[in-house]
């Protein structure tokens, strides 16, 4: 039996890509699957030849859609660069959002400081609320910025959640007041958006305070790419 990798690889070429898509870890919440690139990406050369990698290349593609529908257009997978803040595969405790460690966290960081500073990209897509949180809190979003201060202490993540390597927000909604606005690293605009997986073109229930976030996301994208050849 082939060993399991203990970490997913980033996809993309770093020459050509233009978006940089940040995902959370890649541990699934649900299956012990491992993929050998960030979000099964690895999949869409090849042909499915059993029911759960069709369910993995379908995952692949709707990232694929994801950009392609925040682009306005389609997005070719060599304009695009995708990591997560924490590329090894945690201990699932159980059911929820795996707590990415302080110090995965800050490792993640400092490997997409690299990526920034090799790159050429027009913009940084942070998915999801604990992403975005390491992102502020361990300095990689740099502009002083009265909207990080007011995110931080929502998204904080919860004491007794924490000690079962779980993340759960400390209080309030304070994704939802920094979705889809603009901030910077280094220069290179920084956009948070929903993860894939809560992602819909018209979100309803829990989701349907982010619609408002996610159209303005759209329209940002839009403008910071509108001068990118396909």
């Amino acid at each position: 039996m082939p060993q399991q990798p203990a970490a997913v690889q980033p996809f993309g070429d770093l020459s050509t890509a233009q978006i940089l898509v940040i995902g959370h870890d890649p541990t699934l919440q649900v299956s012990d699957a491992r993929a050998e690139y960030a979000f099964f990406l690895e999949l869409l050369a090849r042909k499915p030849q059993t029911t759960a990698q069709v369910c993995k290349k379908n995952f692949a593609r709707r990232l694929c859609q994801y950009l392609d529908w925040l682009a306005g257009r389609e997005v070719p997978l060599s304009k695009i660069y995708v990591t997560n803040l924490c590329n090894d595969f945690l201990v699932r405790q159980g059911p929820g959002v795996i707590l990415i460690p302080e110090d995965k966290a800050r490792a993640g960081v400092l490997a997409i400081d690299d990526l920034v500073a090799i790159g050429h990209f027009k913009v940084i897509l942070p998915m999801a609320e604990q992403t975005f949180y390491w992102l502020c809190q361990l300095g990689f979003v740099d502009q002083p910025d009265a909207r990080v201060g007011a995110f931080l202490p929502g998204a904080l993540p919860r004491v007794s959640s924490a000690r079962q390597g779980k993340y759960v927000k400390t209080n309030g909604t304070p994704f939802v007041d920094v979705c889809g606005q603009q901030f910077t690293h280094l220069g290179v605009p920084i956009i948070p958006i929903l993860h894939l997986k809560s992602w819909r073109s018209t979100l309803s229930g829990r989701w349907a305070p982010y619609n408002a976030g996610m159209a303005l996301a759209l329209r940002n994208v839009q403008r910071l790419l509108a001068d990118t050849p396909t």
